[in-house]
């Protein structure tokens, strides 16, 4: 019977392999932050109702065939086929084994080009290492990662966390993403140990300069404990299924489980930036372009009649950068020996640079600070290319692009808190003045975390941070984006002033959602307990009971507060009584000033 299987695998493989007889399905890479695709990785599925149907079985039978490399190259170039045909935005991902990349290393310098014919520029292509198999040569895989990086190609690990030395790996390659396998994502919510996993590799990729990207994310609930931990990509059934027609933009209820309210909620109008640079498409100024047409000759001629032009991109016939022109490498080589005698009438592609700076116009100020910090210092004035829809849209100054970096750190730092960005305490103290003067009627609830400092001591500073950075979020979700304001005193205290009428279902809703969420922190021994055994300040153990969320709450009516210090005083004595009330998460109002029904805008 086995001979027999091995058989029909056999002539089923070498049938998929001279008919290319298998199919290419793209399932989107999801930049959370920012609500859009970033790109899409290529999968692979055998022919139907075959044996080889799944894509574990097919190459797990082609490397035992030894036609892993051919039919790994077969599937490069229909995903490459395939994305162009579909006209799929982003970068494309391709999973790629050891033995494959080996392979391509005597052919490195062609590489680039191939993919040039298939009308796709590296840099829109993401190589992802499998740790499906073992890696016999890693120093031959570094060097040929980093000839692939020069070509222009990001580089990236899958399935970290799974495999063969992928911690090593990662070390040894520094690549631009690095995937967690599925298995430290699923279910991350309800394990605390899984998220300290995603907390270490999210601290490692600060630190080497690496996109870190969730993958097989299913679950809501993971996705919010995912938001809160920092990671900026997910990949998932929750968001898109694997498809061989993938749409180009995010289901309509996939965007609107996205749209998180940003720390503008809240922020006074008066003290918004709303003027201030955000993305890249803001510094980006029209200015001298080149087609392949242009000569070299020209070229030289260009720079040297304007001391101020820096660098020239150069854009194809679809108005899509393919290169830059340096005026210091250009001038350089225009002075070699017989260059211009050779290369005056010839296309300026023979003084270009294939891989310039490119930022899409939706590109944040951060991720252009990152993106700057590593790059070469000789590089520096030459600045940027920004495109939208992958054509020309402009170019930029690296200057402009420090001072607006600087200008917003400056900005955050008078007024924001530094852990959860929302507005300190100047901007709430302006935005309660502001209330008192106007004659609004409105409602104040002051938030902290009950036990907190036991729940530090027992699990660590940085889960102490995400506590207080999943607090944010939750006070903002419950908020009016449009009417309420939500501001971060510092530590664990936050103060949320709500001009809505339903304002009270809102303190519920905050005081439920905290109860429900904070549970995926604790182990389900501390769970269990309901607590646990920890030290006073008088080195003395006490049991502390779990975490919990509190909130004294008065009704600011017109003329009952003459300003932001006296309705600070007011909220003491509600906040002692709520304290004194052990239990779930919970408020108390004070409705002694408020003799008439508080009349606020409907929500």
């Amino acid at each position: 019977m086995k001979s027999y299987v091995d058989a029909t695998m056999h002539a089923t493989l070498q049938s998929v392999l001279r008919r290319s007889d298998f199919e290419v399905h793209f399932q989107p890479l999801v930049d959370i932050n920012r609500g859009a695709i970033l790109g899409y990785e290529a999968l692979t599925r055998g022919p139907a109702n075959s044996p080889l149907h799944s894509p574990l079985v097919l190459f797990e039978v082609a490397a035992r065939e030894h036609k892993l490399i051919e039919l790994e190259n077969l599937v490069v170039r229909r995903a490459v086929t395939r994305f162009r045909e579909l006209g799929l935005p982003g970068q494309l991902f391709l999973n790629l084994t050891a033995d494959t990349l080996l392979a391509a290393e005597p052919r490195i310098d062609s590489i680039a080009q191939e993919f040039a014919e298939l009308d796709m520029p590296a840099s829109r292509v993401v190589i992802e290492l499998t740790e499906t198999r073992p890696v016999l040569q890693p120093e031959r895989l570094q060097s040929t990662m980093n000839a692939l990086r020069r070509l222009g190609f990001v580089v990236a690990i899958d399935d970290l966390g799974e495999g063969f030395a992928s911690l090593k790996r990662w070390l040894d390659i520094r690549p631009d993403f690095v995937k967690i396998d599925r298995h430290f994502i699923d279910g991350i919510a309800q394990e605390p140990l899984k998220q300290q996993f995603v907390r270490s590799i999210l601290e490692m990729a600060s630190s080497s300069g690496c996109t870190v990207i969730a993958e097989g994310l299913e679950q809501a609930s993971d996705l919010a404990v995912l938001q809160r931990l920092g990671v900026p990509i997910c990949q998932g059934y929750l968001l898109a299924r694997p498809s061989a027609t993938p749409r180009t933009s995010l289901r309509a209820d996939v965007d609107a489980m996205l749209r998180v309210d940003t720390p503008k909620t809240g922020w006074p109008r008066v003290m918004q930036q709303s003027d201030s640079i955000q993305a890249a498409s803001q510094l980006a100024r029209r200015g001298h372009t080149a087609s392949i047409e242009l000569s070299c000759a020209k070229v030289v001629d260009m720079f040297q009649r304007d001391a101020h032009l820096y660098s020239i991109p150069v854009l194809d016939d679809a108005q899509r950068p393919i290169g830059i022109l340096r005026s210091m490498d250009v001038l350089k080589r225009s002075s070699e020996r017989y260059f211009m005698d050779i290369h005056a009438r010839h296309s300026c592609i023979e003084m270009m640079d294939r891989h310039p700076l490119v930022f899409d116009a939706c590109t944040s100020l951060r991720a252009m600070s990152d993106a700057i910090a590593n790059l070469d210092d000789r590089l520096m004035v030459d600045g940027f290319i920004v495109t939208q829809d992958g054509a020309y849209f402009g170019t930029g100054r690296t200057s402009d692009l420090l001072k607006a970096v600087s200008d917003l750190q400056v900005h955050f730092a008078r007024y924001a808190n530094p852990l959860t960005m929302l507005p300190g305490n100047v901007p709430i103290d302006h935005q309660l003045d502001h209330l008192i003067t106007q004659g609004e009627n409105f409602v104040v609830a002051a938030w902290d975390i009950d036990n907190f400092k036991p729940f530090n001591d027992v699990y660590g500073y940085r889960c102490g941070d995400d506590i207080i950075k999943l607090t944010a979020q939750i006070l903002l979700q419950a908020a009016d984006s449009e009417l309420d304001f939500v501001g971060h005193i510092g530590g664990d205290d936050f103060l949320v002033m709500h001009c809505t009428a339903d304002w009270e279902a809102r303190l519920q809703r905050v005081c439920d959602d905290f109860d429900t969420q904070v549970q995926s922190f604790f182990t389900s021994e501390h769970l269990q307990a309901g607590g646990y055994i920890t030290l006073n300040r008088q080195n003395q153990e006490i049991f502390a009971p779990l975490p919990t969320l509190s909130a004294g709450v008065v009704c600011a009516q017109r003329g009952t507060y003459e300003s932001a210090r006296v309705l600070a005083a007011g909220l003491i004595e509600p906040k002692r009584v709520v304290k004194s009330r052990a239990g779930k998460s919970r408020y108390f109002v004070d409705r002694r000033k408020s003799a008439v029904p508080l009349v606020l805008a409907p929500a």
